[in-house]
């Protein structure tokens, strides 16, 4: 025969030559090198993939290429440990589009690398496994799926479950990924991240020892977007970038390019999986232009798990952190020592503002310890955060670890202000001790705590084992100020509200800073009843005051604090205070108390209900009732006091029949300064022997 037939020959049969020899040195025929036969082409293109070995590296070349756009298509792909998956494309490459089309999972615990900028995206329909060894060393973007193709911009598809049906590759960019309902799983392991908390900031996330699992180059994206996403004890990271989470079953994910980055759409989805965080797993988009992006039908973070987003720059964050779930959000529990809780984090430690955060779901749960927590220590404001949750929304309890309770918080600890908290659901519960607050412990002001709902419940203690009589063991939602910073507001709309067990509203001011106003607007009634197990009243508050012994060396808080009390301002049908719960705005330092305004059909104070204003030093605060029924009974109380050199507030109802029943009284006290004054306009006053109406 003659030489250049040979020569034919060999060209023809050289691909599949380079593969049988792969699979001849992996079962160590030839060789003692790692299992390579893992990534086989399949030579289903018209130029195949080709693959060579040399030591630990896999060097991938070949495969088709189309414009800026570079097709492999391989019949198995998994990367051993220690092992390097090598795409030598050439500079002008752009998109790296590479599927897996036979049965078996892909399993990646080495690295894959890319040249230049090309973005790459990997697709098995049966499942993507990145070990703790796996990472990324590429300079585009990455998209790890389970799609059961990739669609092109001319309405083609490279598919990997239908390869004998090639397109014609051309130019086309991608632009969207197609599930049909049977796709795998996108899991990433790993052995928890290095976190640590900064020196001095408690609760502060300390990120310099972060070694991610999976990475991609600063202002990338990051796209893990499967049937069902899992990490597991893994770090994830998109710094400056773009970190996509998605589960989608059914549909076409759409792609944009925008800048270095991507758009994706999730309309034609019509089906969804789950995305789970446990394990200590971390999803880390920080920088000032990070964004973090969640799609699912149920999103978990469990077992210390966080999402992540910190801007130590001078710029706004313009990124953000957005879960949009079918169903539901849960985030629960802590890391087994208890110095981590699942939960989602913003933090700015620069002059540019903080992540903002918006979750859509039908259902929203805080448990066992779990946090959503924005905070700044600079000049930058702290993130916003906004659920709209078409159910129901539940904080829950504490961490049966350490704890800690169940709580979403924003905090400043600098001259930039804390975020405001803005839910909009059916139903928000705080249970077992569930805690929301909004505080400033710096010049910076406190967010407002903004929630309209259909229902909102205040109720439960903390659990006994780490309940005491030295903490508020109730649920609580608050507003509060520990430096020179004002607290924010808390308003409410809502048909019920109901604080009971000691479930608390508060809004404190514990130093300098003026504390915050409460306004309430209740279209069916609100409902204040009972103590808790510690005797602590249910209680509806706007106050300043000394702060406990302990919180005031913590942060070398005064003594008599100078800051104003906030207003408490109500609007319902039916307002019932009963079993020793309590209605009060206070000033125990050396400023004004607010005034209590409250306007309603039908006021009941029953079993030593009260509603009161206090002052030590200051002008006493105010109590306007405007309602056609009040009615107190069982001991209870409408008082105004000044308890040392201030004045004594006033008290003006408007009703139209008044019952002082059981010994009950309305009184206006002062000891030093002038007893206020009590005005009362009612067609029809009822008084019991033992009950008084007794101005100072």
């Amino acid at each position: 025969m003659p030489f250049n037939n040979w020569q034919g020959i060999l060209r023809q049969f050289l691909p599949v030559a380079v593969v049988a020899s792969t699979q001849i040195l992996s079962f160590g025929f030839l060789s003692s090198s790692p299992a390579f036969s893992q990534i086989v082409p399949d030579n289903t293109l018209s130029v195949p993939s080709q693959v060579t070995i040399d030591g630990n590296v896999h060097t991938i070349e070949g495969g088709t290429e189309a414009g800026s756009n570079l097709f492999h298509s391989f019949q198995d792909f998994s990367v051993p440990t220690g092992a390097e998956a090598f795409f030598n494309n050439a500079a002008t490459v752009e998109n790296i589009l590479t599927r897996v089309t036979g049965g078996n999972v892909s399993h990646i615990d080495g690295l894959i690398r890319a040249n230049g900028t090309a973005n790459l995206f990997l697709l098995n329909p049966n499942g993507l496994v990145f070990g703790p060894n796996a990472r990324l060393d590429i300079g585009g973007s990455f998209f790890g799926s389970t799609a059961n193709s990739i669609q092109l911009s001319d309405g083609s598809f490279f598919s990997a479950t239908d390869p004998q049906a090639p397109p014609l590759l051309t130019i086309n960019v991608p632009v969207g990924l197609q599930f049909a309902g049977n796709s795998g799983t996108v899991e990433v392991q790993g052995e928890g991240p290095r976190l640590a908390t900064v020196r001095g900031m408690q609760g502060l996330i300390d990120r310099s020892s972060l070694v991610p699992n999976l990475e991609v180059s600063p202002g990338r994206t990051l796209a893990l977007i499967g049937t069902s996403v899992n990490l597991t004890g893994s770090t994830v990271s998109a710094l400056d970038g773009q970190l996509e989470l998605s589960s989608p079953r059914t549909g076409t994910v759409a792609l944009t390019p925008q800048g270095e980055g991507w758009d994706f759409n999730y309309t034609d989805i019509s089906a969804w999986g789950d995305v789970r965080l446990s394990q200590q797993a971390l999803a880390d988009a920080s920088g000032d232009r990070g964004s973090l992006r969640v799609r699912a039908g149920n999103f978990e973070l469990r077992d210390g798990s966080l999402l992540l987003l910190e801007n130590r720059g001078a710029t706004p964050q313009a990124g953000g952190i957005r879960i949009e779930a079918a169903d539901t959000v849960l985030a629960t529990g802590t890391t087994a020592n208890g110095r981590f809780a699942s939960g989602i984090v913003t933090q700015t430690r620069g002059e540019g503002k903080g992540a903002d955060v918006a979750i859509e779901a039908d259902r929203l749960t805080l448990e066992r310890g779990a946090i959503f927590q924005s905070v700044t220590v600079g000049a930058g404001n702290a993130g916003a955060w906004q659920a709209n949750v078409r159910s129901r929304i539940e904080i829950a309890g504490a961490s049966p670890i350490n704890g800690g309770r169940s709580t979403w918080s924003v905090v400043t600890r600098g001259d930039g202000s804390a975020g405001d908290i803005t839910l909009a659901n059916q139903r928000l519960r705080l249970v077992d001790g569930g805690f929301m607050r909004s505080r400033t412990e710096g010049s910076g002001r406190s967010g407002n705590i903004s929630i309209a709902a259909d229902w909102v419940e205040l109720t439960g203690n903390l659990p006994e084992a780490i309940g005491n009589p030295n903490i508020i063991v109730g649920s609580i939602i608050g507003v509060s100020s520990l430096g020179t910073g004002d607290a924010g507001d808390i308003e409410i709309d809502t048909a019920r509200l109901i604080l009971s067990d000691g479930g608390r509203l508060n809004s404190a001011g514990f130093a300098e800073g003026d504390g915050g106003n409460i306004v309430i607007s209740a279209t069916e009634e609100i409902d204040i009843r009972g103590r808790s197990r510690y005797n602590q009243p249910s209680r509806l508050n706007a106050s300043v005051g000394p702060a406990r012994p302990r919180l005031r060396q913590q942060f070398g808080l005064p003594d008599i604090p100078s800051g104003r009390a906030g207003n408490i301002v109500i609007d319902t049908p039916n307002l019932r205070v009963s079993d020793g719960a309590v209605i009060a705005v206070a000033n125990r330092g050396i400023q004004d108390a607010g005034t209590l305004q409250i306007r309603a059909n039908a006021i009941r104070l029953d079993n030593e209900g009260v509603l009161t204003a206090d002052t030590t030093s200051g002008e006493g605060g105010n109590i306007v009732l405007d309602t056609q029924t009040l009615q107190l009974r069982g001991g209870s109380l409408i008082s105004t006091e000044a308890g040392g050199t201030g004045n004594g507030g006033n008290i003006a109802i408007n009703t139209e029949t008044l019952a002082l029943l059981e010994d009950s009284n309305i009184t206006a006290n002062a000891f030093e300064g002038q007893g206020g004054n009590i005005q009362i306009e009612t067609q029809g006053l009822f008084l019991s022997p033992n009950s008084g109406i007794t101005p100072s």
